[in-house]
């Protein structure tokens, strides 16, 4: 059942060591919906899955990625998109309700939810209490039921999806404000590079397109860029900016600020994936 746009599917995935690909990709709904695994496996010819979490900052990227070294074979490569707000501070985690079934007994996972309001320990020691809002549950099942699913039961293709959706941008609603940055948090992307130097896998970073007439309503955008790049560089590891792209300047490509819509992200896959080949072969 693709409950909230498959996320429970996808934990379940990672949690049975179902997908073992050579080449992971992770990050948020901008790494899910617009980096197409096929185009790169056809291209590469490395089998790739995408581990791209719906909404999420990249604290819970990471819990997902170390559970996923915990459960199945390490990737030879890690495609990581990093997204102007991943470091972003927030008080709830997105669709918090997608971690239920995995909840009982699972203090790693409570660990990286306590901070969250919506987070009780309750929910990890007793059985079924996560489950005591029926109506809610029984609102979200019923929803997931008109979810249109691929021929093998699943929500996302090897854990794409992309989307055929308009542009929807009201201008005159879009504030201009800073991201509330997160220092603490920001200490965990040095912890992913460790990680990945510990277990010898190859960590590229990449930064997705945004359209640029939306870029400049984040105030400090420039400086998170600048923060990104000094700790990536100090460890020399490849990072693609592709917010100036001249795919970032075509708005047929987005349906939002953020966010392609399949044609894009079948165009920003093809790019993505030739700019791999040439970073791969020449290293």
């Amino acid at each position: 059942m693709p409950l909230f746009s498959g996320e429970v599917q996808e934990w379940d995935k990672i949690e049975k060591g179902e997908t073992n690909p050579e080449l992971a990709i992770y990050g948020s709904s901008r790494a899910f919906i617009q980096i197409n695994p096929e185009i790169l496996e056809n291209n590469l010819k490395l089998k790739t899955y995408n581990f791209g979490l719906n909404g999420s900052k990249f604290k819970m990227q990471f819990y997902r990625f170390k559970l996923y070294l915990n459960n199945n074979v390490k990737p030879k490569i890690v495609v990581w998109n990093l997204d102007t707000f991943s470091f972003s501070h927030i008080d709830s985690v997105f669709q918090p309700n997608q971690y239920a079934p995995f909840m009982l007994w699972n203090f790693k996972l409570y660990n990286a939810l306590k901070e969250y309001k919506d987070t009780s320990f309750l929910d990890v020691v007793f059985p079924l209490y996560r489950y005591r809002n029926q109506k809610y549950w029984k609102d979200q099942i019923t929803r997931s039921k008109k979810e249109k699913l691929n021929k093998d039961g699943f929500f996302r293709d090897n854990g794409f999806k992309s989307y055929n959706r308009k542009w929807n941008v009201n201008w005159e609603k879009l504030q201009r404000k800073p991201s509330n940055f997160n220092r603490v948090d920001f200490l965990l992307l040095e912890q992913l590079i460790n990680l990945c130097n510990k277990k010898n896998i190859q960590l590229i970073f990449i930064l997705s397109p945004e359209y640029y007439k939306g870029q400049p309503y984040m105030t400090n955008r420039e400086e998170i860029i600048k923060y990104y790049k000094s700790t990536i560089n100090k460890y020399k590891i490849p990072f693609i900016d592709y917010s100036k792209d001249t795919i970032s300047y075509q708005k047929k490509y987005f349906y939002n600020t953020t966010h392609m819509n399949y044609k894009g992200a079948d165009s920003f896959s093809l790019k993505l994936a030739t700019d791999l080949k040439q970073l791969l072969n020449s290293n």
